[in-house]
Parts: structure tokens; sequence; C-alpha cells
């Protein structure tokens, strides 16, 4: 199946936008651009944690492996509002050593699919913030331990899986990033609701970005069987990640991510998660394999041009590329609140959107107009850009 997301993303005739070796939740794909990925991740138990944050160390010749892949695609419904589907496979794997034998019992097979979106709002300066939402579905139920076979692990929490939650990321004009991400989240039936949050910085340039962050899960400490523990159903579990009580950990992580020309990415992760309650501690290692198809910004804009009705060049800008003035004004029939679009233009073909700003003052024949979004931070917001704007 992996090979047959990557054969139709490479057939794709459509022209994409080169997004660079990192992308924060909040930059989604505009109108009609897509994404299809394959992520990657195996995680190793060195210790478990119980419910009261005790550390246990593994038994002698015990060890417990999760594997798991995701197939995703997301495609851009508006230039706001983006939509996802994909599907994730486990693979867990348990050895313990009995009497001199090992004993080995695993699970393997579909543990989820899911539906996921997020809305995001117009930049504003360097900052853009975003909602977010997921709905996963788990198409098995898991037998008690009194009725499964020894052999068998359950592959994960039973239930189906609802979150909802806020991102915001801070651009900087050196093109490096800092993202945070918190909200709500339903894991399953027989698990506590939780608070998710995360925290991430990348600095990236072109074909290379390093990612650092912390990811992490509170529990809201509503376990549904706190009040009567004896009805606690009990599975072959192998970990402490499924079945937890009120779960919680903190996984700090870093990665390194590479841009493969205008449209793959690969981006590798590792992580540990090294502290929490009712959970695994261990180390993890992603892999992740991206095809983005955006339309160019630039493109989109130049298809639109016979739409522009006034245009304009910068004549100053002040000290922080804050705000700029342009040549234009009330005689014209710019307004205030009018948006202008600037371009770098080189008369033999190039025609690169910088930026775009919105007018907040007039004269006769001039308007202060306030930068509102950046689209390519390494061209400068400077005197001759030129400025496209439409009457309606």
């Amino acid at each position: 199946m992996k090979l047959f997301f990557l054969i139709l993303a490479i057939a794709s005739g459509a022209w994409a936008q080169s997004a660079g070796p990192y992308l924060p939740v909040t930059k989604i794909l505009r109108a009609k651009g897509y994404q299809i990925g394959v992520y990657s991740d195996s995680f190793s138990t060195t210790k478990t944690v119980d419910e009261e944050g005790k550390k246990e160390e593994l038994p002698e010749g015990t060890s417990f492996t999760r594997y798991q892949s995701e197939i995703m695609g997301q495609y851009g419904a508006t230039n706001d509002l983006q939509f996802g589907l994909g599907l994730r496979f486990r693979q867990n794997s348990l050895k313990v050593d009995e009497s001199g034998t090992d004993v080995s019992a695993s699970s393997s097979g579909i543990q989820s699919t899911f539906f996921n979106f997020v809305f995001a709002f117009e930049q504003v300066d360097q900052i853009q913030y975003a909602i977010e939402g997921i709905f996963r579905y788990s198409p098995y139920t898991n037998d008690e331990l009194a009725d499964a076979d020894p052999k068998v692990l359950i592959l994960g929490d039973a239930g189906n899986e609802m979150s909802a939650g806020l991102a915001a990321t801070f651009q900087s004009r050196g093109n490096n990033f800092l993202a945070v991400r918190a909200g709500y989240r339903r894991p399953g039936s027989e698990l506590s609701h939780e608070l998710y949050w995360q925290a991430e910085g990348a600095v990236a340039w072109k074909y290379i970005a390093l990612v650092a962050g912390v990811d992490g899960v509170t529990s809201l400490k509503n376990d549904p069987y706190e009040s009567h523990p004896e009805d606690r159903p009990v599975y072959n579990t192998g970990t402490k990640l499924y079945g937890s009580i009120n779960r919680e950990w903190v996984a700090p992580y870093a990665g390194l991510n590479l841009a493969l020309g205008d449209t793959w990415r690969i981006e590798l992760k590792g992580s540990s998660v090294v502290s929490g309650n009712s959970t695994d501690l261990g180390t993890a290692f992603g892999f992740n394999l991206i095809r983005r198809v955006d339309k160019s910004l630039t493109r989109m804009v130049d298809s639109k041009f016979k739409s522009y009705d006034i245009e304009t060049s910068i004549t100053k800008v002040s000290p922080k590329k804050e705000y700029v003035v342009v040549d234009k004004g009330l005689a014209d029939d710019l307004f205030k609140g009018m948006r202008i679009d600037f371009f770098e233009f080189d008369y033999v073909g190039g025609n690169i959107l910088v930026a775009t700003g919105i007018v907040m003052k007039l004269k006769s024949d001039t308007a202060i107009v306030k930068i509102t979004q950046r689209y390519n931070m390494k061209k400068e917001i400077k005197e001759g850009l030129i400025g496209r704007a439409a009457l309606k």
C-alpha cells in the first residue's frame, strides 16, 4: 500500500510550490493543494511507570516494541481550511524469558482510520493561529485476558478518539519558527480524558531544518473505573501503554528535516519518554516521507493579474519593515483597508510575491501600508517593489 501511494504521488502532474524543509501545523495547504505522506515510528520500552509515578525496571530478558505506520492524505478545501484522511497500522511485540526459554506474544493490524481538519487564520505580522481537530475510529474490540490467546497481545485501547485544540506559530524574519499546540482529547472508551500539548522550535534553511521540542499529555483524572476498580477489564497488553489509569507523559524530541526539490521532504525524529504516570518510558525513532503539491503563490496571483486595477510602488520602508509608503493615494482611488500585494518584478519573467499589506493612512498621492503577511522571507521588503491592488 505504501508503494501505491508513492507511485500515485510521483505520477501527479500538478505544479508545486517550494514548501521548504519545515512547515508548522498552521501553514496549511492553499485551495486545491494536496499532500500525501507515509509516517512511521518505532518505540522500545526501557522501564514502566505505575499510576503513582513509581518507575519499574523490566524483568531480565523482557522487551516490548511497538511499530506504527500511517498513510495520510490532506487537501486544501479553501485557502483557510484543510482536511485530511488517514490509516494507521500497528504491530506490538513482546518477548519474555521464562526459565531460560524465550516466549513471544504479538499483534498486528489496522489500529485506526481517521479524519482531521485544520482551520488557519490569516497571518498577522509574524504570528498565525489555527484550530485543529481529529476523529479516529478504531475498528476492533479487545478480549479480556481470561478469554484471550496468551500469544496474542491487544492492538491498543478500544474505542474511538476525538480531540480538538488550538495552535500558534511565530515566524521570525530569518525564517525560523516557534510553534505551540494544546487541546482536549477523549482517547477512548476506557481511558481518562486528557489535555495534549506541544512546543516546538525550528531553525530552517533552504533545504535543511533542525527541529527540537517537547510534547506530552496531562490527565484530567476521570478514569472511568476510578470508583469501582474491581470492574476494570484485564487485557493481555505486554505494556503499560494500553489500559492505563490516568496516563501522563513528557517526551522531548529532536529532528532533522530535508527538502528534496520543490515537493518532497524527509523528516527524521528521535524522542524519549522521560517521565509520566501509568505509561512506559523509552525511546522512539521516526521516519516520514512527504510529498506536498500546493498552488504556487506567485502563479496563483499571476493568474488573477487582470483582476488588479491599480499598480503602485514602494517609496519608503520603516526601519523594522512593518510599514511602507507607496506612491498612490486618494487621487488614485486607494481606500483605507484596501489590500495590496507586493511583488519583486525584474521585467524578464520574474514575478515573485513577497508580501501583502493593508492601507492604514491616506493622502492625496501617497498611502501608508501595514505589512500583514510575508510569503518569501528571503526576499527583502524594499523600495521599488511593485504593489498591485483591486478596487473591489
